[in-house]
C-alpha cells in the first residue's frame, strides 16, 4: 500500500491544478476575447489532473499499474503541448518538468529518468523541427497566448509544490533516520534479480517501513502481493515487526506466509531497508537446486541485456553527431547568419548535444566493460595537451557557471593510455567540478609525474562529499548527498574508476564537506623509447 500521506499530499497537488484549470477556464469565459479553442486548451490540460485525482482517491490502492500511467498522462500532456503551443518557444516548455517531479514524488527514481531523458528528446526535437519549419513557431498561436500563459503559471505552483513535498518527505526521512541507531549493514542497495515465477524463490525489497519496495520470482500462491504491500500481510503467524530490524545484521529461519505456505527466509539488512529471500519448504532439495538454476538463468540474461546495450554505439551516436554537427554549422554561419530571435539556439543546441553525447559514451563505455567487450588502445598521450583540449570544450560551460578553469603543468606528461579514454577521464571530472562549484571559484586541472606512474587530478572548492558520499558516487548510478538536486546519471566517477582499473591504475578522492574535493587518477607512465619518436617528429 502506497504510504496515505504521500498519496493525500499528491492527489490534493493534483485537485490544486484541476482548480487552477478551472479558475482559468472561468477568467476566459469571462473575458470577451476569448476564443473556443482556449477551452479545448484547458480540457486537454484538465485531463493529467483528473487522471491523478481518481487515481490517488482515499478509498483507492496505488497498484503497480498506476504510477507508470501517471507520470505517462503528464509527459504526453507536456508533449503534446510543446508540440500545439509554439513549440520550444513557447512558455509551456515548463511542463515538461512536471512528470519526474510526480515520479520522484512517487518513489520511482528510474521512472523519473526516463520522464526527464523523454522530455529533453521532446525539446530538443522541437528545436529542431522548428527550425526545419515542420512546426509552428510561437506566432502562429497569439490568440492562445493568454490561456498559454495561464497553463503555464498553473506549472510553476505545480512544480513548485512537488518540490516542497519533495523535500518535507525528505527531512522527515533524514530525521527519522538521524534518530535511529545505525544499522548494520552488508552493502549498498542493489536492484532485485529477475527470478522465474516457478522457481520457488522470492526476492523481495523492503524498506525502513516496512513496505515491500519491489519483489520477482514465484508469489507462492499470494496473489495480492506487489510492490507497496505491508510486508506483516505476507506472512502468517510466527512474524513479529521487530525481525526486520536491522540491528542484529543478517538473519535467517523458517516461517508460514498468510495463505499458510511453509516457507525458509533469510534476511539482509541494507542502508534503505533489507532483503528478504523467501524459499519453498515443501520440497527443499529440488527447489534448492532449481533456485541455483534460476539465479544462474538470471545471471546471464542479465549479461545478454548488458551486452545488447553495449552494441548499441553506432546506433545513439550517429543522430547525436549529426545533432551537433549541423548546430555547429550554424553557430558558425556556413550557410549565412542566424536570424537575431535563434542566433543563442546553435549555442545552447550543440553544448546540450556535447552533454548527451558524453552521458551516452558513460553509458555505453560501462555496458561494455560489464560484459568484458571494452577494449582500449594504450599509446603514449599527453595528459597537459589532452587537458587543454578538454579545457577549450568545456569553457563556456564554465563561464556560464561563473567558474575559471586553470591547468598546472611543467610540461608534457606522457602516460601509456587510450587516448579516448583518457579525454573522458578529464571530461567527466572536469564537468563534475563545474557542477558542484560555487560561482567565482577555480577548478584545477594538473598533470604530473610520479615514479612510474602519469598522474591526473582535478580539485575544486566545491561542496565536498562524506566518506560515505565518496562510496556511493563509486557506484554506478550513484550520487552523494552533495548532489543538490543538480541534474546527473551519476555515471561519471563510476567510469573514470572502471578506465583507470582498465589501465591498471587507480583512483584517489580526497574530499571534505564544506571544503572541496580533489580526485587524482593515476595511470602507467610511457616508456622513453616511446616517447623518443613523437618528440623527433614534433620537432
Amino acid at each position: 500500500m502506497f504510504p496515505q500521506k504521500q498519496r493525500q499530499r499528491l492527489r490534493f497537488v493534483h485537485l490544486g491544478w484541476l482548480g487552477m484549470i478551472v479558475a482559468a477556464a472561468l477568467g476566459t469565459l469571462l473575458s470577451r476575447e476569448s476564443v473556443s479553442g482556449s477551452f479545448a486548451w484547458l480540457g486537454l490540460a484538465a485531463l493529467p489532473g483528473l487522471a491523478g485525482v481518481l487515481l490517488l482517491g482515499r478509498d483507492r490502492q496505488l497498484n503497480h499499474f498506476a504510477p507508470p500511467f501517471l507520470v505517462i498522462t503528464w509527459t504526453v500532456f507536456a508533449t503534446f503541448a510543446l508540440a500545439l503551443g509554439g513549440a520550444a518557444v513557447s512558455p509551456l516548455t515548463v511542463l515538461l518538468v512536471i512528470a519526474p517531479l510526480v515520479a520522484l514524488n512517487l518513489g520511482h527514481l528510474a521512472m523519473a529518468a526516463e520522464a526527464a531523458f523523454f522530455g529533453a528528446c521532446a525539446y530538443f526535437a522541437a528545436l529542431v523541427l522548428v527550425r526545419l519549419g515542420f512546426l509552428p513557431t510561437g506566432e502562429a498561436f497569439a490568440g492562445f497566448a493568454a490561456v498559454s500563459q495561464l497553463i503555464a503559471f498553473a506549472a510553476l505552483v505545480l512544480a513548485g509544490l512537488l518540490v516542497w513535498f519533495m523535500v518535507h518527505e525528505y527531512r522527515r526521512v533524514k530525521a527519522q533516520a538521524d534518530e535511529a541507531p545505525a544499522p548494520m549493514v552488508s552493502e549498498l542497495p542493489k536492484p532485485v534479480l529477475p527470478v522465474p515465477s516457478t522457481s520457488g524463490v522470492l526476492l523481495l525489497d523492503v524498506t525502513l517501513d516496512g513496505l515491500v519496495r519491489s519483489l520477482s520470482g514465484d508469489r507462492m500462491g499470494l496473489v495480492s502481493l506487489g510492490a507497496g504491500t505491508l510486508v506483516r500481510d505476507v506472512f502468517g503467524e510466527g512474524f513479529s515487526p521487530m525481525m526486520l530490524q536491522t540491528r542484529a545484521g543478517p538473519s535467517r529461519g523458517e516461517l508460514n506466509l498468510s495463505n499458510g505456505h511453509p516457507v525458509r527466509y533469510a534476511m539482509t539488512p541494507h542502508p534503505g531497508g533489507a532483503y528478504l529471500v523467501l524459499t519453498d519448504r515443501t520440497d527443499a532439495v529440488g527447489r534448492e537446486a532449481e533456485a541455483a538454476a534460476a539465479l544462474d538463468e538470471a545471471g546471464a540474461s542479465l549479461k545478454r541485456r548488458t551486452a545488447f546495450f553495449a552494441s548499441l554505439g553506432h546506433d545513439l551516436k550517429t543522430p547525436l553527431n549529426a545533432i551537433i554537427g549541423y548546430a555547429d554549422m550554424m553557430r558558425h554561419g556556413v550557410r549565412g547568419p542566424m536570424p537575431d530571435a535563434y542566433k543563442d539556439y546553435p549555442e545552447i543546441i550543440h553544448e546540450s548535444g556535447q552533454e548527451l553525447l558524453l552521458m551516452v559514451d558513460d553509458m555505453l563505455d560501462l555496458a561494455k566493460a560489464d560484459a568484458d567487450r571494452q577494449r582500449l588502445e594504450p599509446e603514449p598521450v599527453d595528459l597537459a595537451a589532452s587537458a587543454q583540449s578538454v579545457i577549450r570544450q568545456l569553457e563556456n560551460q564554465a563561464e556560464r557557471a561563473g567558474v575559471k578553469l586553470r591547468l598546472k603543468a611543467g610540461g608534457e606528461v606522457w602516460a601509456q593510455a587510450d587516448a579516448r579514454a583518457v579525454r573522458q577521464i578529464w571530461q567527466n571530472l572536469v564537468s563534475n567540478a563545474i557542477k558542484y562549484s560555487e560561482r567565482g571559484s577555480t577548478v584545477v586541472l594538473e598533470a604530473m609525474e610520479e615514479a612510474n606512474a602519469a598522474v591526473l587530478s582535478v580539485t575544486d572548492k566545491g561542496a565536498g562529499m562524506s566518506e560515505d558520499d565518496v562510496r556511493l558516487a563509486l557506484e554506478p548510478f550513484g550520487q552523494g548527498g552533495n548532489a543538490r538536486g543538480l541534474p546527473g546519471t551519476g555515471l561519471g566517477l563510476a567510469v573514470v574508476q572502471r578506465f583507470a582499473e582498465l589501465h591498471g591504475g587507480l583512483i584517489d578522492i580526497q574530499s571534505k564537506l564544506g571544503k572541496g574535493t580533489r580526485v587524482i587518477v593515476s595511470l602507467p607512465r610511457a616508456a622513453e623509447d616511446d616517447i623518443a619518436p613523437l618528440e623527433d617528429a614534433a620537432q
